[in-house]
């Protein structure tokens, strides 16, 4: 191996795999400074994260550049999730980032990660356990901020594509230290109302004013209500700790709406569709009772009910001759039988009487006869 020639890319490669396979290095969140910030036109950002020890190439391509919901710009001090790896044109290592958050909530970001994998170790996460959503929800609960841009967006949505919709309103805080308690008691007094599903929106905003819905007693509390529960907090990026307890997440509140309500234009066509189905296959069904109803009124005994009992008549006639018939032979053999039995009783009475002048029993017969 020492003595093994190797070419510059066959080295890099190597190092390149390595680094690529080592677990430890695939998921990081990695703190530091932002300096030589360059964004692209393409949408990719290339930035180096330093601190006052050492400094590293990064790349963060557009589709995570996108995402992020703050300023960032030259001396932002950050962290980073990201993963290392090998670019092999410069054979440099650098970072992959995929997501961005500034480093004052550092802290707070990295409890709710903790949070996160304790409840989903407990199987709070687990998709087992979300409620299917009604089809066609006609009691929907919503919890938002009173006067809140959301809820008016939610109403809107619904009004529009669900209007036989009944909606419940439930005013709640939904930022600061008190909103988490308020929260959790809407919840419940939703939840004991029986309504068909119910909706918790809010609109976006940073992760402090989301802090409210990271909290474990409020997921908890989510997740033990027996009514089903869509959550629409924040902006599309943003991810709390109720979407993944609750039984459906929407990116936005508008989304939470359209994602509980059909849509009425979509229902109306639907039974139209279903009416006529339901009315050719009637029609098929009494064309086929038709058919059959002429092939049973062509029968004779349906035209001529009386054909059938004159011939059941004419049959039992029949019968009833050939009964008597029978009856008759019957009663002739019967007095046949008595006869001769009568016969034989007197011949034996003679034979008893006369025993010394016994004839031949043929003899009898034939003088008996006569």
């Amino acid at each position: 191996m020492m003595n093994q020639m190797w070419s510059v890319s066959a080295l890099v490669s190597y190092i390149k795999r390595g680094i690529d396979h080592d677990e430890n290095l695939r998921q990081l969140l990695v703190r530091g400074e932002i300096s030589n910030l360059v964004k692209h036109r393409s949408g990719h950002y290339y930035f180096t994260l330093k601190d006052d020890k050492a400094r590293m190439s990064c790349v963060m391509f557009s589709n995570y550049a996108r995402l992020i919901h703050f300023d960032l710009e030259n001396g932002s001090k950050v962290i980073a999730q990201c993963k290392v790896s090998v670019y092999e044109a410069s054979g440099s290592v650098q970072l992959y980032v995929n997501g961005l958050q500034p480093d004052g909530i550092g802290e707070m970001y990295l409890q709710l990660e903790a949070l996160k994998k304790k409840m989903m170790s407990e199987g709070y996460f687990d998709p087992a356990h979300k409620k299917q959503l009604p089809q066609y929800p006609m009691d929907i609960a919503l919890i938002s901020a009173r006067e809140a841009a959301a809820a008016s967006d939610v109403r809107t949505t619904i009004a529009r594509r669900w209007p036989l919709a009944k909606i419940t309103f439930y005013p709640s805080l939904v930022q600061g230290s008190e909103a988490s308690p308020m929260l959790i008691e809407t919840i419940k007094k939703a939840d004991q109302n029986h309504h068909d599903v119910i909706l918790l929106v809010r609109g976006g905003g940073s992760i402090e004013d989301l802090w409210a819905f990271n909290q474990e007693e409020l997921a908890r509390c989510i997740y033990d209500t027996s009514t089903p529960i869509v959550t629409g907090v924040g902006h599309e990026t943003d991810t709390t700790l109720v979407d993944y307890v609750s039984d459906a997440r929407a990116a936005t509140p508008t989304a939470a709406a359209e994602l509980v309500t059909p849509d009425i234009q979509e229902v109306s066509y639907q039974l139209q569709r279903y009416k006529k189905l339901l009315a050719d296959q009637m029609k098929i069904l009494l064309d086929r009772s038709s058919h059959h109803l002429d092939k049973v009124k062509g029968h004779p005994y349906i035209r001529n009910p009386l054909t059938y009992i004159e011939n059941s008549m004419m049959s039992l006639d029949l019968k009833r001759n050939a009964l008597e018939n029978h009856i008759q032979t019957k009663m002739y053999l019967q007095n046949e039988i008595d006869s001769k039995r009568i016969r034989f009783a007197h011949i034996g009475n003679m034979m008893v009487q006369s025993p010394g002048q016994a004839k031949p029993f043929g003899v009898f017969l034939f003088e008996s006869s006569v």
